[in-house]
């Protein structure tokens, strides 16, 4: 081997040694730091249906929590504890409560029971389910106090001159075609966000969803790989309804995030000031 030829290759070598270790940095960073912390993500929605009695209304979403995938009952504690500091008027929840892979103990049902009441919201708690729920976990949402949204829509009312809808996807051609009740302000609530594909007609205002986990690795292009979703981002607007895809608190098939932390949304609804 030439001189010339030897601190090529010493270059070469710290470059493969630098890439290794940012890979290791990033592997380590996706498994111990990136599943860790309950983040609020705000959003501001304004929109002419809604009322001036419903002006300032908060709507907290959570999804997708996975219990005993990388959510312990810590977590559980902390995600109870920033739902109830946001104050929310309403607390929608959807879907997929548990750990498919996850039996749960008596005393695990007990503790995220006795855990969720203690959520508080003035205008209710609400949920949809998702592909990995089942009686436990539904069993679970009802003592805590949560409404299915599966079993019947829900007419909420701020005030006497104003009225929420929170309709989930099965329901929806139903209500449509034999109700005459008429709301200000239309949520479509549903697992996955392919739903709302079929039944966009009804024209919404809002979507709110999950199952995607937003990939759970957030790199562009990469992350798409691991949606299963023809909806890849976590805000869309599809003719004047917003679509909503909460990425999730816990996670599946790998106990892994990258640039996702768990994220819980807050909508505050306004009336436009025009």
């Amino acid at each position: 081997m030439s001189k010339e030829e030897i601190p090529k290759k010493k270059k070469k070598l710290k470059i493969h040694t630098k890439l290794i270790l940012i890979i290791l940095i990033i592997i380590l960073y996706s498994f111990f730091l990136g599943t860790k912390g309950i983040f609020i993500k705000e959003f501001k929605i304004e929109s002419k249906q809604i009322s001036k009695q419903m002006h300032g209304l908060k709507i907290l979403h959570f999804s997708d929590l996975h219990f005993a995938s990388s959510v312990n009952k810590n977590d559980i504690k902390k995600i109870v504890k920033k739902i109830n500091q946001s104050k929310p008027d309403i607390v929608i929840f959807t879907g997929d409560l548990i750990n498919k892979n996850h039996k749960l103990t008596e005393e695990e049902k007990e503790f995220l029971t006795k855990e969720f009441k203690k959520i508080k919201s003035e205008l209710g708690k609400y949920y949809v389910t998702g592909e990995e729920d089942f009686e436990e976990a539904t069993s679970i949402l009802n003592l805590s106090g949560f409404i299915s949204l599966e079993d019947n829509f829900q007419i909420i009312h701020p005030s006497n001159n104003s009225s929420l809808l929170l309709i989930d996807d099965k329901k929806s051609d139903k209500y449509f075609a034999e109700e005459n009740i008429v709301s200000n302000f239309k949520i479509l609530v549903t697992h996955n966000p392919n739903a709302f594909d079929k039944i966009k007609k009804y024209n919404f205002d809002m979507v709110l969803s999950g199952h995607t986990h937003n990939g759970q690795i957030n790199i562009p292009k990469l992350k798409d790989l691991f949606i299963d979703s023809k909806h890849k981002k976590t805000y869309e607007k599809i003719g004047n309804t917003k679509l909503f895809v909460n990425p999730g608190i816990g996670t599946s098939k790998i106990n892994a995030r990258l640039f996702n932390h768990p994220t819980m949304f807050l909508y505050r609804l306004n009336k436009p000031s025009n």
